[in-house]
């Protein structure tokens, strides 16, 4: 993959937009709406998309297609309803639903005929958030294989599931997510109007479980949860379990406007069926987290995506401990590492940083930039809602 150039950022370059769609309606009918919306997006995509290369190879083999049928069925019968949705994309946008899936298993297909071969594997995403008297603040930086750039949006939704889907499970949700291009919504950065706000980090265990929920299927559920503790079960994901691996960093505030800060790591269970899972809270001390494990113990991946981490977490500990929004800014647009840096813009990059977010629970306002934070005004400001919390008073 190195040295690849993806057509799509030939033609474009960085551009200063953040669609966003404001949508309402069943499972069904919000992912149709979003395929129509952003139909062009997707499509070029998809089209552009070296790794859905990798997957459709992956496909056509007999493990890939098993694995495949398998990690189906198994989302079919735990959250139809988010089946549902991905249909109702690929319908919108005109494009395969199968590709759109393999999107959602990633390296579960991506390393299918490979799973126990030590890999090199690239990634990017770099969190840092704190809470004292004053603020409460969550940054990050949203990291992606180049092709992304320029291919993503923000889902702003109420879902309202039929009968049929409240049968299997599904509630009423209310979230806003960035969304790469065909990907369902969580498996970035966001909120929910429960009271969570939420980034997402990659992690790469070297031992996968394809056939198990896939990270997306289990980060799209989080958007539902009502609490920490729901959304602790939710990532446990007991009966299964998760396929591959990542890292969630949370703030959640109450009716009264208290904040608590976490950090989930989450691995699959080789041994069970269900996902390891280990919880950090911070009370005093500083956030940070990148693309490694720090408190599972996992055999992980070799590459680009431990050296980064590495080299971002050695950068971002370089700075004085985050006080202000001002800190988190300037952290953010860290570029002081010689190789990785923690906002990742070089022309040469596999990954690159395509936006940035930073959520001030205080003022109830997430910022997303598409330049550095620190030199550069957001080009998007969207409200943060709690309106369950509303509702509760």
């Amino acid at each position: 993959m190195a040295g690849r150039t993806a057509v799509c950022e030939i033609q474009l370059g960085r551009r200063h937009a953040v669609p966003v769609i404001y949508v309402r309606g069943s499972h069904y009918e919000v992912g149709f709406d979003v395929g129509r919306t952003f139909s062009s997006i997707i499509k070029s995509f998809i089209s552009n998309y070296a790794n859905l290369r990798d997957f459709e190879r992956e496909y056509k083999t007999d493990t890939g297609r098993n694995a495949y049928d398998k990690t189906l069925a198994n989302m079919e019968k735990r959250f139809p309803y988010y089946v549902k949705e991905i249909r109702g994309v690929a319908d919108g946008a005109n494009v395969p639903f199968y590709q759109l899936f393999l999107l959602q298993m990633d390296d579960l297909i991506g390393t299918i005929n490979d799973n126990h071969v030590p890999r090199n594997d690239t990634g990017g995403c770099s969190s840092v958030a704190f809470k004292n008297p004053q603020h409460t603040i969550l940054g990050h930086t949203e990291d992606a294989f180049t092709e992304t750039l320029n291919h993503f949006y923000i889902m702003s939704a109420h879902i309202i599931p039929t009968p049929e889907d409240r049968e299997h499970g599904a509630v009423e949700e209310r979230f806003s997510s960035l969304c790469y291009a065909g990907h369902m919504p969580g498996y970035t950065m966001g909120y929910n109007e429960n009271g969570m706000v939420f980034s997402i980090n990659t992690l790469s265990p070297l031992l996968l479980k394809p056939g198990n929920t896939p990270r997306t299927f289990i980060t799209r559920k989080l958007l539902s949860a009502k609490s920490f503790p729901d959304a602790e079960r939710i990532l446990r994901d007991e009966g299964l379990g998760i396929g591959n691996g990542f890292s969630v960093n949370m703030i959640w505030t109450d009716t009264w406007g208290d904040t608590k800060l976490y950090n989930v790591e989450v691995a699959p269970d080789l041994k069970g069926d269900r996902s390891l899972v280990h919880v950090q809270k911070y009370d005093q001390d500083t956030l940070v987290h990148c693309n490694i494990y720090n408190r599972i113990n996992v055999i992980e991946v070799i590459g680009e995506i431990v050296g980064s981490s590495k080299s971002r977490l050695k950068a971002i500990h370089a700075h004085a401990a985050p006080k202000t929004r001002g800190d988190i800014a300037e952290i953010l647009s860290d570029v002081t590492g010689k190789d990785f840096q923690v906002f990742s813009m070089q022309k040469d990059a596999i990954i690159k940083t395509i936006a940035a977010g930073i959520f001030d629970v205080e003022k109830r306002t997430w910022s997303i930039y598409i330049d550095k934070p620190s030199i550069s005004e957001p080009v998007a400001v969207l409200p943060i809602r709690f309106s369950e919390l509303e509702s509760n008073k």
